[in-house]
């Protein structure tokens, strides 16, 4: 049971947090910030487009530098 168990936890470990867990944070944290704003008038709908396009490259520069 605990193998059954085990499986999808590591998969969806590795596959959220695995490769970068400061990427899926500053996601998680964005998602956060819009679910929030949401409640409000304000719009919200830029934020996670705005979230993904700051957090790609900032990813991607800090895995080149880290590989050079």
């Amino acid at each position: 049971m605990r193998r059954r168990l085990r499986a999808p936890a590591a998969f969806v470990y590795d596959l959220v947090i695995g490769d970068d867990w400061r990427g899926a944070l500053g996601l998680a944290m964005a998602v956060a910030v819009t679910a929030a704003i949401s409640r409000t008038t304000f719009p919200s709908w830029w934020l996670l487009p705005t979230a993904i396009l700051a957090l790609l490259p900032w990813s991607v520069w800090r895995t080149a530098r880290r590989r050079a």
